[in-house]
């Protein structure tokens, strides 16, 4: 085990990851650290904060002209940190540069204002994030982004949130495998991010229990978008389960895919948008997605989605009267996101959207 921090035996994270072999806990004591940039090369490592976040701001230097950390070992899981202000004369830094293989893990982290929250190169690896915050990251020019996942064999998200990108999107993936859950993605009142959730390559998607919120000064009116630059993946599938889609922009689409998309399925989705938006554009017809239990209603019937301080997407009690189930529309649907982070058991009959009860 390294500790670092004040007083411990190396002061600054770049100190440890200087000396890490494989297999070691670097213990980073919760805290500020300005300044510092570190390099984490060797494999299998856990990098966690203790005692609370440890807080990293670039300070406008940077590792290897890519970010305030760059991850290039195998299988690293990252819990209890913070990145913060990460520029880079390129214009593309990261908070992490991932260039690692097998699986990165960011678990309980957070991104706040990068040029990108996460950079992830192409390859074989996963990664998985977990409990975790990307807001106001993006540099304003539309090519940077909350995060940015190249090809990779598998992002998984949950119980995370995705916040106010500069002009790019929420969350960017090229992976051939997507599965979201339990998480928010916001525009709030005054967010200028074009896609809240963007898969430019198409590949499986799946999204469960998410809730999205496009807000007024949005830069794309469009919500969700899926293989507008082509379908590249070996699999190209998209679903979506169990998810509330509000739209306080006029006009737009909740859905943009891209025709020649093999399937689309849309179960138990609440959608409610402003100014009569389509529900899917792009190319692909409505008509061919196999629907089932949706609802369709207006975005002021969920009066606090806009809220990025504490979102709540309960709908009043207009909406609340048209959103009940008969059926079950998927039995493995047992845990909603009632607040960013949280995960809460579902008892009693099934509604349409994210939200089974009132938060």
């Amino acid at each position: 085990m390294l500790q670092v921090g004040p007083g411990k035996t190396y002061a600054l994270p770049s100190a440890a990851a200087a000396v890490a072999q494989s297999g070691d806990v670097i213990k980073i004591t919760a805290g500020d650290y300005r300044g510092d940039v570190a390099s984490w090369t060797v494999n299998n490592l856990t990098i966690c904060g203790v005692g609370g976040k440890a807080r990293l701001f670039a300070n406008g230097n940077n590792a290897r002209g890519k970010g305030l950390w760059v991850v290039t070992g195998s299988n690293i899981t990252i819990d209890s940190v913070e990145f913060r202000d990460t520029t880079v004369p390129d214009q593309n830094g990261a908070g992490i540069r991932a260039e690692h293989g097998g699986d990165l893990r960011i678990l309980n982290s957070g991104f706040y204002d990068n040029q990108n929250g996460i950079l992830a190169n192409a390859g074989s690896s996963t990664i998985t994030i977990e409990g975790s915050e990307f807001a106001r990251n993006g540099l304003g020019d539309g090519y940077t982004h909350n995060i940015y996942v190249n090809q990779i064999n598998r992002l998984t998200v949950s119980r995370s949130y995705f916040h106010e990108a500069k002009v790019g999107h929420n969350l960017k993936s090229r992976a051939r495998e997507t599965v979201i859950e339990n998480s928010y993605f916001m525009d709030g009142p005054t967010g200028t991010s074009s896609y809240l959730a963007d898969f430019p390559n198409g590949g499986r998607v799946y999204l469960r229990g998410n809730l999205f919120h496009k807000g007024p000064q949005a830069s794309n009116p469009n919500a969700i978008s899926y293989g507008a630059e082509g379908l590249s993946n070996p699999t190209n599938t998209f679903e979506a389960v169990h998810n509330t889609v509000a739209i306080t922009r006029s006009g737009g689409a909740f859905l943009a895919i891209a025709s020649g998309t093999s399937s689309v399925t849309l179960a138990a989705n609440l959608f409610a948008g402003t100014g009569s938006p389509s529900l899917i554009t792009g190319g692909y017809a409505a008509g061919n997605a196999a629907q089932s239990n949706n609802v369709t209603s207006v975005a002021s019937n969920i009066p606090g989605a806009s809220s990025i301080a504490s979102p709540n997407f309960w709908p009043n009690a207009t909406l609340q009267a048209l959103i009940g189930l008969s059926v079950v529309p998927d039995s493995n649907y047992t845990r909603d996101a009632p607040t960013p982070y949280a995960s809460r058991a579902i008892s009693g009959s099934r509604k349409a959207g994210a939200l089974q009860s009132s938060p």
